[in-house]
C-alpha cells in the first residue's frame, strides 16, 4: 500500500471516528415530565420556559438528602426568578411523610411525589439519593450530582448557565 492510500484511509477513519463521537455524544435533553406537587398543583416540564431546572431526587429517610435541604432552599431563595427547583420524592416514600417533612421544615421550593415511579423511570442513572440534575434553559441536561450537593459549586454552575 502506497503512502497516499495510507493517508487517505487514515483520514477516512478519522472522519468516521469524529462523526461517531458527534452522533453518540449528542447532549441529553430533559424528557417530557409531569410533576404532581404535594400542594395539589401540577408542573409540566415543557411549560417551564427560559428557566434553569434543578431536579433533586430524595427521600425522607435519607440523611444526606435531609442534610442538603437547607442548601437547596438557599439556591431556591437566591435564584427563584431564574431557576425552577423541584425536589422529587422517591416512589417508596409515603406521601404523608413527604407532606409532614415539608410542613415541619417549611421548604420553599416545589416538592413532587413520584408515587407511580414514572419520573424516576425516565432517569435510568438515578440509583441513589440524593441525586441532583441541572438542566439549562434549552432543556439540555448539563450536570448530574450523585450525593450531597456542594452549595458553592451549584451556585457557580447556575451562574454560568444564566
Amino acid at each position: 500500500m502506497n503512502e497516499n492510500t495510507k493517508n487517505s484511509l487514515f483520514f477516512i477513519l478519522l472522519l468516521i471516528i469524529i462523526f461517531g463521537l458527534f452522533l453518540f455524544n449528542k447532549p441529553k435533553t430533559l424528557p417530557q415530565l409531569e410533576f404532581k406537587l404535594i400542594n395539589g398543583e401540577n408542573i409540566v416540564s415543557a411549560e417551564i420556559k427560559n428557566k434553569i431546572i434543578v431536579l433533586n431526587f430524595w427521600s425522607t429517610d435519607c440523611t444526606t438528602c435531609i442534610k442538603e435541604m437547607p442548601d437547596l432552599a438557599a439556591i431556591h431563595n437566591k435564584f427563584s426568578d431564574d431557576v425552577t427547583l423541584i425536589a422529587v420524592a422517591m416512589p417508596y416514600d409515603l406521601p404523608s411523610r413527604v407532606l409532614k417533612f415539608q410542613e415541619i421544615n417549611k421548604l420553599p421550593f416545589n416538592i413532587a411525589i413520584d408515587t407511580d415511579g414514572k419520573i424516576l423511570k425516565k432517569f435510568n442513572e438515578v440509583k441513589l439519593t440524593p441525586t441532583t440534575i441541572v438542566v439549562d434553559q434549552n432543556k439540555i441536561i448539563r450536570n448530574t450530582v450523585i450525593g450531597e450537593i456542594n452549595l458553592n459549586q451549584m451556585e457557580n454552575l447556575i451562574m454560568k448557565l444564566l
